[in-house]
């Protein structure tokens, strides 16, 4: 059907020929691509049958216990959680009069490493400012019972809702050469979705969603599931930000056999992507940016590791890759370049890299693994806790003092 169409376009032999070219090698490629894609997928079998999953709610980066525990911190005055939590009742007070922006339509994102670059940030900063704001807001009512902060968090998340309408391949189709064809689309939502997913759970915990808008949601989350559905080929961090989406996802439509997907696509990815000495030599790879790539990769990984948790799969944190790396040899090889950035810089190819002014700035994804291993030597680099919304260089993980310190 293409070809016959497309023969009625003027073209010139010269063009003929590229076209031609390019019809052979574009199926080739994808059908190279599924086949890679499906060994991969292959090559870890599920350690132990899957968990029986209760679903409830709260239950992703907090659960009923937790929420509990930090109520009763903070009636203590705890010394840490509670400026936390007051930190986080300012935050979403001043976020009460502040009106969604949410996109109209397709959510179609350039590739930042391409002449969209200013577009791909304009719709990162837009889709990841509210999604955070509604995250924010629900945590605070579930804290709190301020309705306020419930009805606002719901109003940001039922906007989008409304107006998002599906995910849109934002590259060119000829970048399928160089699997950049998708552009940002697929990452975008990965890394920012989350929070929107964050406060899905705690409304739904909080009894402040109805039944009819419940469904509403998950029927409009449905075409991005299945647009992420077919796992990374190259697991970096984009990777690492697909498992934690799907982990989310599955929660929110209540899908066991999707969450056990994602896990074991965690188990994929660690294989290879973390070196004996705890370094994930895909991340070196960015030159100067190669710290900032590794904490990126980092925070998608333990919370995808605590999600994981949180749903009876245990021992995640401890998988060997197939060099024998492990996610604390990994956190324990980035507090290196916490430590000495100059140093660091023998790791990969650049003579200097970008780094914190303190390294305490960065420290906020310390929070969860400390949480596990409560290893002094991560303290250094927590000292600016209590961390709160929109710290430096975080993702999804606001607040991450409030949610894990003390556990």
């Amino acid at each position: 059907m293409l070809k016959p169409a497309l023969e009625r376009i003027s073209l010139s032999p010269k063009q003929q020929r590229l076209l031609n070219w390019a019809l052979v090698l574009v199926p080739l490629l994808a059908g190279i691509q599924m086949v890679i894609g499906m060994v991969v997928v292959g090559i870890q079998l599920p350690l132990s049958p899957p968990p029986k999953i209760t679903w409830s709610s709260p239950n992703l980066l907090v659960d009923r216990e937790r929420l509990d525990a930090i109520k009763a911190a903070v009636q203590k005055n705890d010394p840490l959680l509670a400026p936390a939590f007051q930190d986080l009742v300012r935050t979403a007070e001043g976020m009460l009069a502040e009106a969604p922006n949410p996109i109209v339509g397709d959510l179609m994102v350039p590739g930042f490493y391409t002449p969209g670059k200013e577009i791909q940030q304009r719709i990162t900063r837009q889709l990841r400012g509210d999604a955070r704001k509604s995250h924010a807001l629900a945590l605070a009512y579930a804290l709190t019972g301020r309705k306020e902060f419930a009805d606002k968090s719901r109003v940001i998340l039922f906007a989008w809702m409304n107006s998002l309408k599906r995910p849109v391949n934002g590259g060119h189709w000829w970048e399928v050469f160089w699997l950049g064809n998708r552009g940002d689309t697929p990452l975008v939502i990965s890394y920012s979705f989350p929070s929107f997913l964050y406060a899905f759970d705690l409304l739904k915990g909080e009894n402040a969603l109805s039944a009819v808008e419940m469904e509403a949601f998950r029927a409009w989350l449905r075409p991005y599931v299945d647009y992420l559905h077919g796992e990374v080929m190259y697991k970096n961090n984009h990777h690492n930000w697909q498992v934690l989406f799907l982990l989310c996802a599955a929660h929110v439509l209540e899908d066991p056999a999707l969450f056990d997907r994602a896990v074991n696509y965690y188990r994929n990815g660690i294989s290879g992507q973390i070196r004996a000495d705890g370094a994930l030599p895909r991340e070196l790879w960015r030159k100067e940016k190669c710290g900032t790539y590794t904490l990126m990769a980092l925070e998608g990984m333990v919370q995808a590791v605590h999600i994981a948790g949180q749903h009876g799969y245990e021992g995640l944190s401890a998988v060997r890759s197939n060099s024998g790396g492990t996610l604390e040899k990994a956190v324990d090889f980035y507090l290196q370049y916490l430590k000495d950035p100059v140093a660091w810089a023998k790791n990969t190819n650049a003579p200097t890299l970008n780094a914190p002014k303190d390294p305490a700035d960065w420290g906020y994804m310390l929070e969860v693994p400390y949480s596990w291993w409560h290893k002094s030597e991560y303290l250094p680099y927590m000292q600016k806790r209590p961390y709160g919304y929109a710290v430096e260089r975080c993702y999804t993980l606001d607040f991450s003092t409030l949610l894990f310190a003390g556990r």
